[in-house]
C-alpha cells in the first residue's frame, strides 16, 4: 500500500496541474493552444523524445506496482501501463500518432475531454495519496498502522 501512496502523491498532482493547464490553456487562448499542440506534433524529435520518457516511467512504475485489485490502486496500474502502450506507440509509430494528434489538436472536444480526464484522475490519486492528510486519528497512529508496527506497552512472556 505505501507503494500505490507514494505513486499516487508523485502523479496526482502532475496529472491535476497538467488537467488545469490544458483547461484554462485552452479557455484562454483557444485557437493559440491548439497551435502550439500542432506544433509539438509537427516535431518528430519532440515526439521521440516523449516516447522515450513515456516508456521509461511506464516500464519503472510496472515494475514497482503492477497490482491488479479492485480499489483505487488499480488506477496506477492501468496508468503505468498506458504510458507503456504510449511510448512504444510513439517510438514505432510516429507517423500514425502525429495523424491522430493532429486530429485532436484541431477538436476543441478532444482537448476538452482531455483536460476533463487527466484532471479527474490527478484528483482520485491526490485524495487517495494524501489520504492520511484529513484523516481524523492523529499522525502517530497513522504512521504506525501504515508501517504495520504497532508495540505493546506490556512485555512479552516466555513460552516454556
Amino acid at each position: 500500500m505505501n507503494t500505490s501512496r507514494s505513486l499516487a502523491r508523485l502523479m496526482g498532482p502532475i496529472l491535476l496541474v497538467i488537467g488545469i493547464g490544458m483547461a484554462f490553456g485552452l479557455m484562454m487562448e483557444g485557437a493559440n493552444y491548439s497551435n502550439v499542440l500542432k506544433e509539438f506534433i509537427a516535431n518528430r524529435a519532440l515526439i521521440f523524445l516523449t516516447g522515450v520518457l513515456a516508456l521509461l516511467a511506464g516500464v519503472a512504475i510496472v515494475n514497482v506496482h503492477n497490482v491488479w485489485v479492485p480499489d483505487w490502486r488499480v488506477i496506477v496500474t492501468v496508468l503505468g501501463w498506458l504510458l507503456v502502450l504510449r511510448g512504444i506507440m510513439l517510438l514505432v509509430f510516429p507517423l500514425t500518432v502525429q495523424v491522430f494528434g493532429d486530429r485532436v489538436a484541431t477538436s476543441e472536444a478532444g482537448i476538452t475531454a482531455g483536460a476533463a480526464l487527466t484532471f479527474v484522475l490527478g484528483a482520485i490519486l491526490c485524495m487517495m495519496g494524501y489520504e492520511h492528510l484529513w484523516e481524523s486519528r492523529p499522525r502517530r497512529a497513522v504512521r504506525a498502522a501504515s508501517a504495520g508496527t504497532r508495540r505493546s506497552k506490556r512485555p512479552r512472556r516466555k513460552r516454556a
